[in-house]
């Protein structure tokens, strides 16, 4: 595993659109107009993320991702947060109207994680795995680098997936499910999961 770098984050948005295909189609209804816009959200969102997560990936080669971040860095302000990781220009790009909306769920689920862990833990934010490259197992060694951390540091990790295959692969690791929840105005559904540290699970 390496640590991202500045340089991979174009690079890293564009394996992020093949890896979330259609992922913000309640936002962009229209095919070609978010093909153009899914990787500006994704190199919005990893310029955000650079300034106060830790960011693994598995190699040169960019085959996956994890990103994951301590529940109190979380406590700085949005508008603090894009004028310090140089995001000012994805977000003009991306629009101000649509920008809200994906901001407005960000906001949403944060406040359900807030309520579903109101304690100290890590937040695991995204874990994608170039679609040539899934089944490889890459995956599960970026998900073991979070959960080395973890029992490190003796903190609980939650995360949101979809899907009852995501829900299992996590459910191997350790972790259990603690709610769903559809997120207004779009069509997706959540299942909120949590694992508490290896010392905590004897």
């Amino acid at each position: 595993m390496l640590k991202m770098e500045r340089k991979h984050i174009r690079p890293l948005s564009l394996m992020l659109s093949r890896a979330f295909r259609d992922e913000f189609k309640d936002i962009f209804p229209d095919p070609e107009e978010r093909k153009i816009k899914e990787p500006m959200i994704n190199e919005f969102f990893l310029r955000l993320y650079y300034s106060d997560s830790k960011i693994f990936i598995t190699s040169p080669r960019l085959e996956g991702i994890i990103v994951w971040m301590n529940s109190d860095k979380r406590r700085r302000t949005l508008f603090w947060r894009i004028l310090t990781s140089r995001s000012i220009f994805q977000a003009i790009k991306i629009g101000i109207k649509p920008l809200k909306k994906i901001l407005a769920y960000d906001r949403y689920i944060e406040g359900k994680r807030r309520e579903l862990a109101p304690f100290k833990h890590l937040y695991l934010a995204v874990l994608p795995v170039d679609p040539q490259h899934q089944g490889k197992g890459y995956g599960s060694k970026l998900l073991d680098e979070l959960i080395f951390e973890m029992d490190r540091e003796c903190l609980p990790c939650y995360v949101e997936t979809e899907g009852e295959k995501n829900v299992s692969i996590y459910k191997h690791f350790g972790f259990r499910v603690v709610d769903e929840f559809e997120v207004p105005d779009t069509t997706d559904r959540l299942i909120a999961m949590l694992r508490r540290p290896k010392e905590l699970l004897r």
